[in-house]
């Protein structure tokens, strides 16, 4: 049983979870072409792993993470100041996996590239410990598990290094990032899962896009009405 704590580990918030108490590590040229991008921008990404599932082989994961960003322009820096507002699980083997997209903090992220290219590439390293980032009275990360024998609660620590390309238009920024994700196990609340709970090392990847939106958009209003891009 203890692929559930391993499917219940999946990492997949290359976008929405670098803390803000560590800033993203990443340097950048962008093309004079992107000075004037829109402000506000809907940002979505897939990102896709592989767990090994029992009686089943390798089962492929796949989490959804939708954000607004407030890009800046400083100098040659291109910045998105991101803001949460859900991150979506599938269920795999059973298994579905919950948490708090609102208890993140805001996030920064940052690419980089040539002046006379098209295409920028970023490197970023996110990481946290046991410091309570959701305030939730636990350490870490707090991941809800929802399977038929096997429910309960993780507290993880993370460490992630990304690798991503994009290209940069005035009405669309999107391309891949690479992730490798290590990930700690700091406790767990259920029995069961505590039981089988398991550190994990692995790499993941996907792509993302954003969009701008109007001045004064919201998670809520851009929900109701239809997120308005889509990764793929």
């Amino acid at each position: 049983m203890v692929w559930i704590s391993q499917l219940a580990g999946a990492y997949a918030l290359t976008l929405v979870s670098s803390t803000s108490p560590l800033p993203s590590e990443a340097s950048i040229h962008a093309p004079a072409s992107h000075a004037e991008l829109p402000t506000l921008w809907a940002g979505h990404q897939v990102t896709f792993g592989q767990r090994k599932v029992p009686f089943k082989g390798k089962v492929q994961t796949r989490t959804d993470s939708f954000v607004i960003a407030r890009l800046d322009r400083d100098g040659d820096l291109l910045k998105l100041e991101q803001t949460a507002c859900q991150v979506r699980f599938s269920k795999v083997a059973g298994v579905r996996v919950h948490m708090d997209a609102d208890a993140l903090p805001q996030t920064r992220m940052v690419f980089s590239g040539r002046e006379d290219s098209a295409e920028l590439a970023g490197r970023s390293i996110v990481a946290w410990s046991s410091a309570d980032i959701d305030e939730d009275g636990n350490p870490g990360m707090t991941v809800r598990v929802d399977a038929p024998i096997c429910s309960g609660e993780l507290y993880v620590a993370n460490r992630s290094k990304t690798r991503a390309t994009a290209t940069v238009e005035p009405q669309r920024i999107e391309g891949k990032a690479r992730v490798r994700v290590k990930q700690q196990i700091l406790g767990a609340k259920g029995a069961c899962l505590s039981a089988v709970a398991k550190d994990t090392d692995e790499n993941q990847s996907g792509p993302f896009a954003y969009v701008p939106v109007p001045e004064g958009s919201t998670c809520a209003t851009l929900m109701a009405q239809g997120w308005p891009v889509s990764a793929g």
